[in-house]
């Protein structure tokens, strides 16, 4: 339960009091003419729907309806969409013709197989389904003269700001401009399937290692900005996975939560909309489909998501409270912190003691009720763990994300304190403190002398305490120059270059931070 701090009334999630009943009917034409408009409208309001730090819950709940089916085109028509780009070369003054080009060549006769009659159609493009180099695959293409419609509706969305930002009622934090830039951006790379081809790559290479958990290869010599020719996937889609006993079911659960925390919280980089539909049940394996949708996360806020979802496992209100104002650019001044402690204890204490169902998306709504505005990259990856959260709960009504703590937290630690990323870290700054090294002899036998002048004018007549002074200062040099030394001759021997710098010259700055400090003293 919640209290919509926009429209200043106490609701649930059901949105069963009569004031929700009563918006009910604005949200429902907000969807209706979200429909009526087209493609982009959709997106629009399938994007708006994953914004639950936004939009009360009676607004998601409608939006979540947008359905992205729209009828098949005829596949002679779809080909205005690929055949007019011609990829062939020029090479000693003639024209050679490349036997992928669809320019050139009729797609029917570069494909072992290619079946005209779509698997999928939606707003933005179709899915084919053929045979390549004796492989089964499937072919996405872009629909015809998108550009110019998504264009024309983005105009109209801009002119019409005023009016969804009252609509929709965000808060004073919240920054509508940014939010339309990045929806721009989405659609952007959606209507080009190169991204999405790279995407499969990417997470394909993050998975290498993983035997259990399947993602589709992309053919890049096949894909276009229109045309995208992956591995066709052969299973059940989880959302109709029947006849399967309940272990075998609570095993795809943990696989499928413990491989989509992987993605969020060791690699930075997952899929952003894991819904049934997209995740295939394969002989006890399973797979990851459509990556038109991925969620990238920077490593500031990767180490704050994963301090904030640390501190929610070890039940520690305070850092979680501090991590989640520092996720949404805040300060304790910034809002009530007394209220936000109380609110963020009772979503501790039901994540880990309440009663089964979905809870991902309680920290969003407790970002609505105290008017905290996230960034957009821990908005898209909550609704997606929601997504997931909700495929986990089908497959077994007693799965807790929680249970996949204690491993990701363990491991997510490892890798970031690893030597080989504090390496990286040193390696980064190479030059910078090679500079520092180069400098630091006349740098620190200035300080030794300034030091040595004022001290023994100070000390005139204390002859006791100026000979332990001095024999400090020699000891002082002579450590530094044997740490120099001793780095210099241990580079010389091994021969192994940056790295064994890098590493010498952390050791021999922490000494020297020592002896600085023996010389203050």
């Amino acid at each position: 339960m919640y209290k919509d701090i926009h429209r200043d009334y106490i609701s649930n999630k059901k949105c069963t009091c009569s004031i929700d009943l009563k918006n009910r009917s604005n949200a429902v034409k907000l969807r209706l003419a979200f429909e009526e408009l087209g493609p982009t409208f959709i997106k629009l309001g399938q994007t708006l729907s994953k914004r639950s730090d936004l939009l009360p819950p009676i607004y998601i709940q409608e939006l979540e309806k947008l359905q992205d089916k729209v009828p098949p085109l005829d596949f002679e028509k779809m080909r205005e969409s690929f055949e007019a780009e011609c990829i062939c070369g020029i090479s000693g003054g003639e024209h050679e013709h490349s036997p992928v080009c669809y320019h050139c060549n009729d797609i029917l006769n570069i494909f072992d197989n290619f079946d005209t009659k779509p698997i999928a159609s939606a707003s933005i493009g179709q899915v084919y389904k053929g045979t390549l180099k004796g492989k089964k695959v499937a072919v996405k293409i872009a629909r015809p003269n998108l550009i110019d419609t998504i264009n024309l509706d983005l105009a109209i969305i801009e002119d019409m700001k005023p009016i969804l930002v009252k609509i929709i009622g965000t808060g004073e934090n919240f920054n509508f401009d940014a939010f339309l830039y990045e929806f721009r951006e989405m659609l952007h790379r959606e209507l080009d399937y190169r991204f999405e081809a790279i995407n499969m790559k990417r997470m394909k290479e993050n998975f290498k290692d993983i035997r259990d958990v399947i993602i589709p290869d992309a053919y890049m010599d096949y894909c276009r900005e229109s045309v995208l020719v992956m591995d066709y996937i052969e299973g059940t889609q989880i959302k109709d996975l029947t006849g399967v006993d309940q272990e075998t079911k609570s095993r795809y659960a943990q696989l499928i939560g413990s491989s989509y925390l992987k993605q969020v919280y060791l690699d930075g980089f997952y899929h952003a909309d894991p819904h049934g539909g997209n995740i295939i049940a394969q002989n006890r394996s399973v797979a990851f489909i459509d990556f038109g949708a991925v969620g990238t996360i920077d490593g500031e806020l990767k180490r704050n998501m994963l301090n904030f979802f640390y501190a929610v496992y070890k039940k520690n209100v305070d850092m979680a409270t501090n991590t989640f104002l520092k996720i949404g650019n805040l300060t304790e001044e910034d809002v009530n912190v007394h209220n936000l402690k109380r609110d963020m204890d009772d979503l501790i204490a039901d994540q880990h003691y309440g009663a089964g169902g979905r809870k991902s998306d309680r920290y969003a709504i407790l970002a609505l009720k105290h008017d905290i505005s996230l960034p957009a990259e821990f908005s898209t990856l909550e609704r997606a763990v929601l997504l997931i959260e909700a495929v986990c709960l089908k497959l077994d009504p007693d799965y807790s994300i929680m249970n996949e703590a204690k491993t990701l937290i363990a491991e997510a630690l490892k890798e970031r304190y690893s030597p080989g990323k504090m390496v990286e870290g040193i390696q980064f700054e190479a030059d910078e403190y090679a500079n520092t090294l180069k400098n630091i002899p006349l740098g620190i036998d200035d300080v030794i002398k300034t030091i040595r002048g004022y001290r023994i004018e100070k000390l005139q007549g204390k002859s006791d305490v100026i000979k332990k002074y001095r024999f400090l200062d020699e000891m002082s040099k002579n450590l530094f120059l044997a740490v120099v030394i001793i780095s210099s001759a241990y580079l010389i021997i091994r021969g192994e270059g940056n790295i064994v710098l890098l590493g010498i010259l952390g050791f021999a700055g922490g000494l020297l931070a020592g002896i600085y400090s023996i010389i203050r003293s």
